[in-house]
């Protein structure tokens, strides 16, 4: 059975009619190692393959994004574009913040807050 990443693969490539092989020679894997990737027999790519199968499915960023969470997910992991940038040495206060609202249990709500101060500031 296809875990979540591998569902929005195929059905973003068959919205954008691509197929199998020039995915597969892209990421340098076999047709068949691409289809157990989009089965849910292997794991999601790591961050280069990502960001080469959004390349040739032409994503949009946010389509991008959710396929990055998807990936993270189905790795039961962080998504695979954020640890960098959560891990940076320059913003100790990052790490803060995440555990501070783990610990408070802040949900959804509050994020949502943050996301809106995060546009006022001139975020994407």
């Amino acid at each position: 059975m296809a875990g979540e990443f591998g569902a929005y693969i195929a059905q973003k490539r068959l919205e954008k009619d691509v197929k199998l092989k020039p995915i597969a020679e892209k990421l340098g894997v076999s047709v068949t190692y691409l289809s157990d990737i989009i089965k849910g027999r292997r794991n999601p790519p790591d961050i280069d393959g990502l960001e080469a199968l959004a390349e040739i499915l032409g994503l949009s960023e946010e389509e991008k994004n959710v396929m990055f969470d998807l990936a993270g997910r189905d790795r039961k992991q962080v998504s695979p574009d954020l640890p960098e940038y959560i891990m940076d040495e320059t913003l100790p206060n990052a790490r803060v913040a995440l555990r501070r609202a783990r610990n408070a249990k802040l949900g959804d709500d509050f994020w949502k807050e943050v996301n809106q101060i995060i546009d006022k500031k001139g975020g994407e």
